[in-house]
């Protein structure tokens, strides 16, 4: 019996000193409509791609002067995007489950003396907290990448077709009159290349640009920065910039790295517009 008791004691002293810790379980209210509000756009971009070489090894030596030069190439970019603007406050609320019910009291200074029924003046409403304005973006991608690159012996062009995951937070400025929104932020990507092609000016055979012996790394990765505007009716325009971080270059000796870069011009618009619209017809 002294056996059993002992059990027992054990295995509840641990749950009653936590409850003491923490106290009791705050009942949490039920999601709002804000906290569900997930937007998703149809998104279609031109981009501007190259392979930024970094640190080549042959820089400040006589072999410079026959260094490669990248150049810019025209890629195009489709993708699924979905904005979620209620998960910071949901976060919020989560762990502060009685902000929403805050009474803010009224400023005296406000209040003026009436001898009539009619509700008097309150106070102003506070502005919005910062947080307020934050939201989530992240969505997939297909997204094109690659070079032009100038040899001493001719071009070679590099095309390579990347499956994406880019992920921004947000803030959000609506302008006055409902005149759309500003928006900007900073992420980062994750990118997995599906298929490519390397193709030299002498026309010669192209190679695969992730064969395993001549090509590049399929993994990428990277920081992402956007800015742009979005419409009352909901299209947005805007321009990102994807840093690579990754050496994608699997054959490059210690010094040398070489790198992507993307700079898009992106259109979006709502996908259940879209949707509607193809329905109609």
């Amino acid at each position: 019996m002294k056996n059993v008791i002992f059990l027992l004691l054990i295995g509840l002293f641990p749950r009653l000193v936590w409850a003491q810790l923490i106290g009791p379980e705050v009942p949490q209210r039920p999601p709002t409509e804000l906290d569900r509000k997930i937007d998703t756009f149809l998104q279609a971009s031109i981009d501007m791609v190259r392979q930024k070489l970094l640190n080549p090894s042959y820089a400040g030596t006589p072999y410079a002067a026959t260094a490669p030069t990248p150049g810019d190439v025209l890629a195009l970019n489709l993708a699924i995007q979905f904005h979620n603007q209620g998960l910071v406050n949901q976060i919020i609320h989560y762990y502060n489950p009685t902000s929403n019910r805050r009474i803010q009291p009224a400023d005296p200074t406000t209040l003026l003396a009436t001898s009539d029924s009619r509700p008097g003046p309150t106070a102003p409403p506070a502005k919005a907290p910062f947080l307020s304005h934050v939201s989530l973006l992240y969505g997939v991608q297909l997204i094109g990448k690659g070079s032009k690159t100038t040899y001493k012996s001719g071009t070679s062009t590099t095309r390579m077709t990347y499956l994406e995951i880019p992920a921004y937070i947000l803030y959000n400025h609506d302008l006055p009159s409902n005149k759309g929104r500003l928006f900007g932020g900073i992420g980062f990507y994750l990118a997995y290349g599906l298929w490519g092609t390397i193709k030299d000016s002498d026309n010669t055979p192209s190679v695969s640009a992730f064969d395993k012996n001549l090509g590049y790394k399929r993994f990428d990765a990277g920081l992402a920065f956007t800015t742009g505007y979005q419409l009352p009716q909901g299209l947005r325009v805007s321009l990102a910039y994807e840093l690579g971080l990754v050496n994608i270059d699997p054959i490059a000796g210690d010094y040398d790295k070489l790198k992507n870069r993307a700079l898009s011009l992106n259109v979006a618009y709502s996908l259940h517009k879209v949707t509607a619209l193809v329905k109609k017809k």
